[in-house]
Formats: C-alpha cells, structure tokens, sequence
C-alpha cells in the first residue's frame, strides 16, 4: 500500500542541496554559452530553474487520492514521426511538436512531488558508468573541438557524428520516435515508482 510521499523539507540534512542532474544542466548551459549557441544555453538553464523549483515543490497528498496520468503511447510516437518525415527537422511544425512533448511532459511531472532518495540498485551502476563515460567523452570532445576551431576529425562529438545521418527524414522520424517512446517509458517508470513507494 502506498504511503504519502517524502517532500524536500523531510528529507536528511546530508542530501545535496542540488541535484546532480540539475548541475549538469547548469554546466551544460554554460557550455552553449561558451560555443556561442546563447538560445540552447538558455533552454538548459531555464530547464535547470524549473527542476530547482520543481524539486521545492510539494502538495501533501496522499499519492493515493492522485489520479494517475493518462500517458499517450503509439499515437503520440506515430503522430511526431510524421511530422518530422513530412516537414523535417529545423522546422516550425517540429519546433512546436517538440516543445509541445516537453511542455506536457513537465506537466505530468509537476502534479506529483519528486522522489524521496533511493539506493541506487546494482545493477544501475553500470548504466550510471556507461552514462559517465559518455559526457566525459562528449566534454573532452566539445573542449578538443574549441581549442581546435571547430569540427574535429579525429576527436569528434556525438552530434558531429549523428548530424549527417539525421540530414535523412526517415532517420529523423525514427529518431524522434524513439525519443519519444524512451521519454514516456521513463514517465510510466517514475509513475510506477511513486506508487509502489
């Protein structure tokens, strides 16, 4: 049976007072700053700002008396893959898709509070050691790059490397529906989680 959730201010003196990935998009903001992308770099910070608050934010409902959240699923993969199929990506009606998918998503994320702290189990270190791995190659990358002057060869990043194969509508379709089928399974996955806390 559920219980009522923890809330920022019951959790233990010695948890950080920011999160990890809320640091990392901080860092991530400043990157684009320094690239001279100024309009990512305020995506990442405001993404940052609205975790922070996000974070802050608690209702003291039971998560019992919370309806769950009707998530989409095939015809909101379906429906994005075709508008990047048919108007490509750089465009206005992907642009409002996309943001409309991130709006929404903030959304059903805000109705419930964050997640008290939990052991990360085995298991998961290894994803966390793949994922680490990943930024630092992408941050030795990005600094190589810069100190370079731009694209690098024998040292690229991952987009230098994925942006040639998107410039096909195709993989941009199927590129955007998995990232839409991976983002609702981590929302069912949080959901899950809240309700079986």
């Amino acid at each position: 049976m559920a219980t009522p959730e923890r809330h920022a201010a019951d959790y233990p003196a010695h948890r950080l007072a920011v999160d990890l990935p809320i640091a990392a998009l901080l860092i991530a903001s400043l990157a684009h700053w320094i690239r001279g992308a100024p309009a990512d770099g305020v995506i990442f910070f405001a993404a940052a700002i609205l975790l922070v608050v996000t974070e802050r934010h608690s209702t003291g409902v039971d998560l019992l008396e919370v309806p769950s959240t009707r998530l989409p699923g095939t015809s909101l993969i379906a429906a994005v893959a075709l508008v990047a199929l048919v108007f490509g990506r750089q465009t206005v009606p992907m642009f409002l898709a996309v943001a409309a998918i991130g709006i929404g998503a903030l959304v059903v994320e805000w109705r419930d509070p964050s997640l008290p702290s939990r052991p990360v189990p085995r298991r998961g270190w290894l994803w966390v050691a793949l994922a680490i791995s990943w930024c630092l190659w992408e941050l030795v990358s990005f600094i190589y790059e810069q100190a370079a002057g731009g694209l690098s060869l024998t040292h690229p990043t991952m987009s230098d490397l994925v942006d040639p194969m998107l410039d096909n509508r195709v993989v941009q379709a199927l590129a955007i529906g998995v990232w839409v089928a991976a983002g609702l399974a981590m929302l069912r996955a949080a959901a899950t989680a809240r309700r079986t806390a």
